[in-house]
């Protein structure tokens, strides 16, 4: 049994007890390295069984980005069936639970977090004074768009090459087209899960209803570095036309090009003002086309300096930007 597993960054490690063991720094030759990152650090190990998928984790100390990570590795499996196994207690065997529809198989993941740490799509508890979910007024950003506008610091871009060409246009969030209702939902939701002015983090969003409305459409993006050059993709959507391999990868890292450096800038300013934006984007880059709608949606753990952002991408004809 190996497969992989995800750590409390969601990043993808290789489930080798050696390499666990180097990685974590386990002095004890007869430790299960693997059992022990899963009950005691909260990692979720995903192993692919003919059809199936075996997902082991420990509800009552998996780390939300772990399992989020994993949500997305089934995704992209589509497996038959799933089995979900959890560790016993001390002297009992592992319990293993087996369903034939992978919804229901995450229902009950989700039921199990559920039970142990408060609902995974719970809200972050309210300041003082607050005012109620669901019924927020604009942030002082969405009421005054050019107040405190912030500009990407300077980060070495290379010259892009002959023919390239981007257009790139901001719209508001009340604008969202039609055609992106599913990233209208998403926005709903995120907007939901505000607490005040407080801003929603990771465990306050429902990581099973963002993979079936995203289904596989959604990037991850840590902005704890104060360089954007230095933000990293926690986790790539497989879904897009732009490729595969770029998990764990920085923007700095990402292939060189107009592409690159708007997305700098873009994702700069929303981690820095804390404000959703709304952009359709037009790109022709190494004489590929790419034609997509696109929303950024700031995360904070403490519901004020943002350390994420979820990025989702509809690929679609943009007939919007022929008339501007």
């Amino acid at each position: 049994m190996a497969g992989v597993i995800f750590d409390d960054r969601g990043e993808t490690l290789p489930a080798h007890p050696a390499y666990l063991a180097g990685r974590l720094s386990c002095p004890r030759s007869d430790l299960d390295v693997v059992a022990y990152a899963i009950q005691k650090l909260g990692y979720v190990q995903v192993v692919p069984i003919r059809d199936a998928l075996l997902i082991k984790f420990d509800p009552t100390t998996v780390r939300h980005l772990a399992a989020f990570a994993a949500f997305y590795e089934i995704a992209g499996h589509s497996p038959k069936r799933l089995i979900l196994g959890f560790p016993g207690k001390a002297g009992s065997p592992e319990r293993y639970e087996i369903f034939n529809s992978v919804i229901k198989g995450l229902k009950r993941v989700e039921a199990a977090l559920d039970r142990y740490q408060g609902s995974i799509g719970s809200m972050e508890p309210q300041s003082e004074g607050s005012s109620a979910v669901g019924n927020q007024g604009p942030t002082p950003r969405e009421r005054f768009p050019m107040r405190g506008r912030a500009v990407a610091p300077s980060t070495p871009v290379g010259m892009a090459p002959a023919g390239d060409q981007s257009k790139r246009v901001s719209k508001p969030l009340e604008a969202i087209s039609s055609r992106d209702e599913w990233l209208d939902q998403l926005l709903r939701s995120w907007r939901n899960a505000r607490s005040g002015w407080r801003l929603p983090s990771t465990s306050s969003l429902d990581p099973l209803q963002l993979l079936n409305i995203a289904r596989g459409r959604a990037h991850i993006v840590d902005t704890h570095t104060s360089s954007p050059g230095g933000f990293r993709f926690r986790l790539w959507g497989a879904v897009n036309s732009y490729g595969a391999g770029y998990a764990n990868k920085t923007l700095g890292e990402m292939p060189a090009g107009l592409m690159r450096d708007e997305a700098v800038e873009d994702y700069w300013e929303v981690a820095t003002t804390g404000v959703p934006t709304y952009h359709l984007i037009s790109h022709v880059e190494n004489n590929i086309p790419y034609s997509y709608a696109r929303l950024l949606l700031p995360l904070a753990v403490d519901g004020r300096r943002v350390d994420q952002l979820v990025v989702l991408i509809h690929e679609r004809p943009l007939p919007e930007l022929e008339v501007l």
